[in-house]
C-alpha cells in the first residue's frame, strides 16, 4: 500500500498569514497542505519527492 506524505503550511513562509489559498481551505474545512505559493515549496517537497522515488522502486 502506497502512502503519500503531506506537508502542511508552515509559519516560516512569508506568505503564511496572507495566503488566500490557505484561508480558503480553512474556511471550507479542507486540509492545509503546502502549495506552490509557499516560498519554501521546492525546498520542503524536494526531499519528500526524492524519498518517494527511492521507496517506490522497492
Amino acid at each position: 500500500m502506497h502512502k503519500s506524505k503531506k506537508l502542511h503550511c508552515c509559519e516560516r513562509c512569508q506568505n503564511y498569514w496572507t495566503c488566500e489559498t490557505k484561508w480558503y481551505r480553512g474556511e471550507h474545512n479542507q486540509e492545509n497542505v503546502c502549495c506552490e505559493l509557499c516560498q519554501y515549496y521546492r525546498e520542503c517537497w524536494g526531499p519528500v519527492v526524492d524519498l518517494t522515488k527511492k521507496t517506490s522502486k522497492g
